[in-house]
């Protein structure tokens, strides 16, 4: 997702939605043509063929006959392109075949470039998640790019799409500022209200202490903010104490926010995990798309 100039400008050349033809993907892919139609993108539909949970026997007890899971896969990409292309948009796909799909999904989006991957998630949780995993995680924590993640709460994208509230939260890390760019940007192309959020833990038992800290994080979100940014898009800082997802989620409901954007940490490892951690917890209940922005 390349920025243009200091002035805050936001290109998305090309876009990859990742599908498995569920209802969750379809709802992704909604947001991914509603993107693709705003921007002048490029398209680029992808689905794995999961060879994980596929078996080579149409007898077998276990797992997805794997030549049905290509078949399958094909008709369904056929009618998916034809149905982009008949709204005008620049579409194409690609089916890939792997053991890791998250691994395929980011190998493909770095040979291609992209600026965006667009996926749905099913927000699964207990016993399911833990044998079967979760895709986006695997995608969001190791993609180079921005992923937009929509979950089953997220409302269907509108035909004329554009976002009027962004809530981006942030953990004042290191590199805030250049995720702060990115949802200023996205505020920018659409005059949106940006609020730039952080959240303190419980407060102390010295009144004084508690208030300057949360002062200096206020002036932290603020510098955040060039003043070149506020000429087309405004924005509000907000610190709070509490629980770090509760927060996000709750002020996300109160501003009626369309997108949230934050941080997720790089992972080593393909099996790591994230559901009992603020990007997880989030994902899971959010009423509207989450963008996660990754960082090392």
């Amino acid at each position: 997702m390349p920025l243009l100039e200091e002035s805050i400008g936001l290109a998305l050349d090309r876009i990859l939605v990742a599908t498995d033809f569920s209802e969750p993907s379809e709802l992704a892919t909604q947001y991914g043509r509603a993107l693709a139609r705003r921007f002048s993108s490029s398209l680029v539909l992808t689905h794995v063929v999961d060879l994980s949970v596929g078996t080579r026997s149409e007898r077998a007890c276990v797992g997805v006959p794997i030549d049905e899971m290509r078949r399958t896969g094909s008709l369904n990409m056929e009618r998916a392109l034809l149905d982009l292309s008949n709204s005008g948009l620049r579409a194409s796909g690609q089916t890939l075949e792997a053991h890791n799909p998250s691994a395929a999904i980011v190998g493909l989006a770095q040979q291609l470039k992209v600026d965006l991957i667009v996926m749905g998630t099913h927000a699964r949780s207990g016993l399911h998640r833990v044998i079967f995993g979760s895709s986006a995680e695997g995608v969001i924590r190791h993609a180079a790019c921005p992923v937009l993640t929509v979950g089953p709460l997220a409302p269907p994208a509108k035909e004329r799409f554009s976002f009027s509230s962004i809530l981006f939260a942030t953990a004042l890390q290191h590199d805030a500022a250049e995720k702060a760019a990115i949802a200023l940007a996205i505020a920018k192309d659409s005059s949106a209200k940006v609020h730039l959020c952080y959240a303190l833990e419980k407060p102390g038992d010295n009144i004084t202490h508690t208030l300057e800290d949360q002062l200096k994080c206020e002036e932290t979100l603020r510098r955040l903010v060039p003043e070149t940014a506020y000429e087309r898009c405004s924005g509000e800082c907000i610190v709070e104490h509490g629980d770090a997802a509760t927060h996000i989620l709750q002020l996300a409901a109160k501003l009626e926010a369309d997108l949230i954007i934050l941080g997720a940490r790089r992972s080593k490892y393909w099996l790591a995990t994230f559901s009992r951690g603020v990007v997880g917890h989030v994902l899971a209940r959010a009423g509207c798309p989450v963008m996660t922005v990754c960082t090392t």
